[in-house]
């Protein structure tokens, strides 16, 4: 762990923090800040772990840490809600609208892909599940990254790297316009 990104992560935190508090609009730079954060502190342990690894064993032991170490709360946080949501239901409280939202949503957040139905028409804020879309954009870039790594060359990595920097912005440009010519 580097020492001095402790204070970056800090001031992520408290741009996400300030964010809910409805202090600081700009909340989703803490956010933006976490994912790259997050790419580039795995970045070098996949790098190493590729050398010493066969594939099989490389995305085995990536998977398997991040399987321990993501999915049981997060499993566990929409069964419990599930299930406060059920008993709401029971006791006849099911036409409220947070409680209708999360019985449609649920299974975007259970399959990650709540992110996609956070940018859709479709979409309607929920304080049981509307957070879950930052957890399937890290999901998602945990399922292509790795597999990235292992299959660049390590003497094509950097450029490799660079490319996905320059690119990116661009692509995302990109989709915009065609969304909006859509």
């Amino acid at each position: 762990m580097i020492k001095a990104l402790d204070s970056f992560r800090f001031y992520a935190f408290l741009a996400v923090f300030l964010f809910h508090a409805k202090l600081f609009d700009a909340g989703y730079l803490g956010v933006q800040a976490f994912f790259v954060l997050s790419g580039f502190l795995l970045t070098p342990i996949l790098v190493e772990k590729k050398k010493n690894l066969s594939f099989g064993r490389y995305m085995a032991n990536f998977y398997g840490r991040r399987m321990l170490r993501i999915f049981p709360l997060y499993y566990l946080y929409l069964l419990a809600a599930g299930i406060l949501v059920g008993l709401a239901c029971l006791g006849g409280y099911g036409h409220e609208p947070a409680l209708a939202l999360f019985r449609k949503q649920w299974g975007y957040a259970a399959t990650y892909l709540y992110d996609f139905f956070y940018a859709s028409a479709a979409f309607r804020e929920t304080p049981l599940l509307s957070h879950f879309w930052s957890l399937a954009v890290e999901e998602q870039f945990y399922l292509v990254w790795p597999l990235f790594i292992w299959l660049v060359p390590r003497e094509k990595l950097d450029r490799s790297l660079a490319a996905v920097v320059v690119l990116n912005p661009l692509v995302r440009f990109a989709v915009y316009g065609a969304y909006l010519r859509w």
